[in-house]
This record gives C-alpha cells, structure tokens and sequence, in this order.
C-alpha cells in the first residue's frame, strides 16, 4: 500500500491507525518540504517507509545514492518477506564498518568501500542455508553533520555491488542516522532496528544472531532476545579484552564474518 500523507494527518493517527500501518507492508509519500516532519518527532514514521512525492518525471535509470532508491528496496523487501515467509524465520544481523568492510571511520567515500576477508563466503553460504541476511548499522554521521544520507546510501550501493560480484545478494540494510543524544530507539546498543526487520520482514528474534565488531552490537543482539557474536575484525581485537567486564559476555568470539557464519551453521 502507498499512502499520500501530511505530518500533521499522521500526527493525529491513533492506535489502530499505527497498527494497520506497522501490519502492512506500507509505504508513504510526502512533498519536499513536509518529510522530514513526517519523520522527526517522538511519534514520526520509520525514514525506511518514507519518500519523496517526485515534482517532475522520475528519471528511466535508478540513483543509487538517492534517499528514495533505498526507501523503494526497503518496500519490495518487505512485499517479498510477507509472500515468501510462513512463520518467521531466524536470520542472522551483521554491523557494517569493522565487521562487513573496513573502518575507516566516519565513512562516506565510495571509493574507500573495502569487503573484509571472509565476508563473503561467510554471507553466501548464510543465505544457502536459506537465512536471511540483515545488516544493522549507526551512522551517527549524518546525524552529526559530517556527510549526507545521500552519500551513506551511494556507500551502501557500492558495498551491495561489490558482495553481489561473490554471489551475495544481501536481504536488507536498516540503519540509523541519529547522533548519540537523540534519544532515538534506534541506536544500536539499542534493539530498534532488529525489531523492525523483524516487523517487515517477518524474522524470529530469538532464534537469530547479531555479529559484529563491538559490544554494543553483541548487546544489541541481546537486547532483542537474540545471541550476540563478536568478531575479531575492526575494533573487535581491543573490545574482547574489555569483553570480562560486560554485562552479559558474547555467545562466542571469533576471527571474522566467515568463522561466525560457521558458528552459527553449526547450531541451526
């Protein structure tokens, strides 16, 4: 369903009107000038499910980088997991820089997008197995005014590129844009965005994992009922020292993207 709508209609939505938009695979379009109010606010819609009502005629070939190219994906990706799943199905969710490409801090630069040893093979025989694969990433960048969605989103399409030339076609990419003190409920250690793949694209948490080079995305991982892996990759060498003190230690500790996909073939 597309739905044409105003930040002050949506605004007045009440509970069964925010139930029937979460339980569908719902997509609205909003002028220029009325999105972003449509998103901010403590009762704004999910940026994923939002885009721009076009003021010409939309171009024949897709921008990659466009904010609405990704809001597009995010609909179809949504439309396919309510056909194709029956029951919800454990997926595996992985953080971005450090863990599927290099960090480099503060990325925005296409050209910089390196995929990790590992990655790859770890990711294809995941998706053989028949699960999902999520990415789950902050970009804390955008909201701090380093660079633009647009440049996060052009990142993103290299790096899908890229892990589609190894025969990995990734299920979703959801992530954060806020700064630390937004308060947002999507900032990973926060579950956020593992509990709305889980809405969209109908996936068992308790049955999944979240891999990633920090704690703060093993904490994620646990703090939506799922298990939590560290790799070694990234930061990960220096956050297993510190790894003692958490408050709840990783389900395991590993090498790369390609020794937790194993870990985690081995207990599905």
């Amino acid at each position: 369903m597309v739905l044409t709508t105003t930040s002050e209609r949506a605004g007045r939505w009440g509970f069964l009107d925010r139930f029937a938009w979460s339980a569908t695979a719902s997509l609205a379009l909003a002028t220029d000038h009325d999105a972003h109010a449509l998103v901010d606010g403590p009762r704004g819609l999910a940026r994923e499910r939002v885009g721009l009502w076009p003021d010409g005629t939309p171009g024949t070939t897709p921008d990659a980088a466009h904010p609405d190219t990704e809001v597009l994906e995010r609909a179809g990706e949504r439309t396919l997991a309510g056909h194709r799943a029956k029951r919800p199905r454990p997926a595996v969710f992985v953080d971005r820089d450090g863990t599927l490409i290099r960090e480099e801090g503060y990325l925005s630069d296409p050209r910089k997008v390196e995929v990790l040893p590992g990655v790859a093979r770890g990711l294809r025989a995941l998706l053989d197995a028949g699960i999902p694969v999520v990415v789950a990433t902050n970009q804390s960048g955008i909201g701090r005014g380093y660079y633009t969605a647009e440049s996060v989103y052009e990142v993103m399409a290299v790096m899908r590129r890229m892990l589609r030339a190894e025969g990995v076609e990734l299920t979703a990419i959801y992530l954060c844009p806020h700064a630390p003190g937004a308060g947002c409920p999507c900032r990973k250690p926060r579950p956020g965005l593992l509990e709305r793949a889980a809405e969209d694209l109908v996936l068992d948490l308790p049955g999944s994992v979240m891999i990633g080079d920090k704690l703060s995305d093993v904490a994620t991982g646990h703090h939506a009922g799922s298990r939590g892996v560290l790799v070694r990759t990234g930061y990960g060498a220096a956050e297993e020292s510190a790894a003692h003190g958490a408050a709840r230690a990783p389900d395991a500790v590993v090498d790369d993207v390609g020794v937790a996909a194993e870990w985690v073939l081995e207990r599905s």
